[in-house]
């Protein structure tokens, strides 16, 4: 009971993780509609009233050192502005544009107040409230309401709810099921609780990174002081390596989804976390702990290898096939097809507050040529797969740069972090002859978590140029959290 207690607000956060991942991957708003709202106000509910106290705090000091913080920080009016941009146009609607057949032209309606954000249909607007909203409680909740322990705990929690989700993926594939949780049936592929592909492989990629690095973390034996050093050195064998599981689970996932996207991004964190360790870990590290290091990864690829065949993935191999160079700028730059054009057109045409939520797919049809009309898409033709030009099209620049600015409000404060760890590294080198130490190289002193979570943060913004993960409530809520948890890892400096 006490552990729930300290533990509440990581609780609920985290239930809004499993809401969104377990139910359809989250993309059926009829089903997220009667949870997500109750999981948003209940954790923005113990942010305020409980969150978690130090161990010389009393919860009136946490209330109030949660609440200075709050105040303090642009993450907190940016989210109440965006807010007030999704709800605006539920009382401002214009309708669904309409074709003139006399004058042979597009009639656009116009809402009561052209001056204002507005939208096509409240209902499919009304979606996005299901989207940003609890996403951006949560990132506030984990990083005010949370302290170091929480962060890293929830984190892992996160990494096991995919580790999880990986496995159930699995048994449907060995099942041969047609059904969603052998529930509802589907025509296409699909992988885990996602019908889409590609936001099963953007979310199995961000936690598969996530995973890496919280197991290089503690496999290493990476630590900012002797004392914890210790404390690490006397941990089960277990206890230290537990995250490889998850880890292992989650890189076979992203490929068991068949998104080429995925597969390919999901490779390159492998091989960016694998040199970063080879260059500036490995030297760095006593022969005991290389010796497990080396062992882990044999178990990771014997692991892969054996997942991969056994699991008899025959439309991998095509998959592959398919990647090429030409086809990935193609698909990155939007050449190959109309939406980001239309999009562009539709941006320009409302750049201030665009045409709302879901408004792309009602105007798309007065943009198009009569020879992409001839070749238009059916299946998944509502959407640009581009996530930032949908977001210019549908919120204009006022939404999108207020998105954007809660991004760098979550990676600004990292970046800072970064910067006077590197600046404290170059200090201690200079007091510290030894140049094996980990004070002898500036990169090593930054906490292999943090490397981690900016490559599979990264990797997930390199797959929306092509796609849309971030119209994906679960892949959007990990994200953001994984930003907000991260320094859960970073060393406290004491300021001179």
């Amino acid at each position: 009971m006490n552990w729930f207690v300290r533990n509440v607000l990581v609780v609920h956060v985290m239930a809004l993780v499993v809401a969104f991942s377990w139910i359809h991957g989250g993309t059926r708003p009829d089903l997220l509609l009667p949870v997500i709202p109750w999981l948003t106000a209940f954790a923005l509910l113990f942010l305020i009233g409980f969150p978690q106290a130090k161990s010389t705090e009393t919860l009136m000091d946490a209330r109030q050192r949660v609440w200075r913080s709050m105040r303090r920080d642009p993450l907190t009016y940016l989210s109440l502005f965006l807010l007030a941009l999704l709800v605006l146009p539920l009382f401002n609607v214009a309708g669904p544009p309409v074709f003139d057949g006399a004058a042979q032209s597009w009639v656009n309606p116009k809402p009561l107040y052209d001056w204002l954000p507005s939208c096509v249909v409240a209902d499919q607007h009304a979606v996005l409230l299901l989207w940003f909203p609890p996403a951006l409680v949560a990132a506030l909740a984990a990083r005010h309401g949370l302290l170091k322990r929480g962060k890293r705990l929830l984190i892992e929690m996160i990494c096991w709810n995919g580790a999880l989700l990986a496995v159930i993926g699995f048994a449907q594939m060995m099942t041969g099921t047609k059904s969603l949780l052998w529930v509802v049936p589907l025509d296409s592929y699909f992988f885990a609780t996602f019908g889409y592909p590609n936001f099963a492989g953007a979310f199995f990629t961000l936690v598969f990174a996530i995973s890496a690095g919280s197991w290089m973390y503690e496999s290493t034996l990476f630590m900012q002081s002797e004392q914890v050093a210790i404390v690490q050195s006397q941990k089960n064998f277990f206890v230290k390596h537990r995250m490889i599981a998850p880890m292992v689970l989650t890189f076979v996932a992203a490929m068991a989804t068949l998104s080429r996207a995925a597969i390919l991004l999901s490779a390159m964190v492998l091989a960016a976390l694998a040199i970063y360790m080879i260059f500036f870990v490995w030297r760095r590290i006593s022969k005991g702990a290389q010796i497990k290091i080396f062992a882990g990864i044999i178990a990771f690829i014997g692991i892969a290898a054996i997942s991969l065949m056994v699991f008899k993935l025959d439309g991998f191999k095509e998959e592959l096939s398919t990647l090429s160079y030409d086809a990935i700028v193609s698909r990155v730059s939007g050449k190959g097809y109309y939406h980001v054009r239309v999009a562009k057109e539709i941006y320009k045409d409302h750049a201030v507050f665009g045409v709302g939520g879901w408004g792309y797919p009602h105007y798309q049809m007065q943009y198009m040529t009569p020879e992409d009309l001839k070749h238009m898409q059916i299946q998944g033709g509502a959407n640009v797969h581009n996530d930032s030009w949908q977001f210019l099209a549908e919120q204009g620049y006022v939404g999108f740069g207020t998105l954007v600015a809660c991004v760098l409000a979550l990676v600004m404060p990292l970046l800072v972090s970064l910067v006077r760890l590197v600046i404290k590294s170059f200090t201690l080198s200079k007091k510290d002859a030894d140049k094996n130490s980990p004070a002898s190289h500036w990169l090593y002193c930054i906490p292999l978590p943090l490397i981690a979570v900016f490559i599979g943060t990264f990797a997930t913004l390199c797959h929306s140029l092509g796609d849309l993960p971030f119209r994906d409530p679960a892949v959007l809520t990990i994200w953001v959290l994984a930003l907000a948890c991260v320094p859960g890892w970073i060393p406290v400096l004491k300021r001179k």
